[in-house]
């Protein structure tokens, strides 16, 4: 996460020109907005997976009872609380890290699933993000199916 930044809105902070929302994070009382409505304010945004502040809005919208309530982990080595599954979840018993993704709404594998950061969504690990046509594209070893430049992994 990028060190926080301060906002010199004019208006309540509801879109992406606002510097702190659109970098995932609360305005602060240095900040120069007013009436703001950033949704990130109040949010400890420290503690949860990129995926989760990409869904901020239904994120805060969970019940302390859907938050509480336990999920089988994909592995089956044990059931875990949704408020845990909000971040990074190391599986006590295989250590697997697991999170949950409100993308496809399930508990999703971290080693075989990533959350892209500029298309705010989550991806298959065979995926990457092509700069060049600000895409995500499959296939680690092939071309981008939008302009055909190669993975910079490659």
């Amino acid at each position: 996460m990028e060190k926080h930044t301060v906002c010199k809105c004019k208006g309540k902070c509801e879109n992406n020109r606002c510097k702190c929302k659109k970098n995932r994070q609360p305005c602060s009382e240095d900040c120069k907005c007013e009436g703001c409505k950033n949704p990130y304010n109040g949010v400890d945004v420290d503690n949860l997976h990129i995926c989760t502040l990409d869904a901020i809005e239904q994120y805060k919208k969970l019940t302390p009872e859907v938050l509480n309530k336990k999920y089988e982990l994909p592995c089956e080595c044990e059931k875990v609380a949704l408020k845990d599954l909000l971040d990074d979840y190391s599986c006590s018993k295989c250590e697997e890290v697991y999170y949950f993704s409100f993308c496809w709404v399930d508990i999703v594998q971290d080693s075989t699933t990533w959350h892209c950061e500029d298309c705010r969504a989550c991806r298959n690990w065979r995926e990457w993000h092509c700069e060049n046509c600000n895409k995500c594209t499959y296939g680690v070893t092939l071309p981008c199916e939008g302009c055909g430049a190669s993975s910079p992994l490659f």
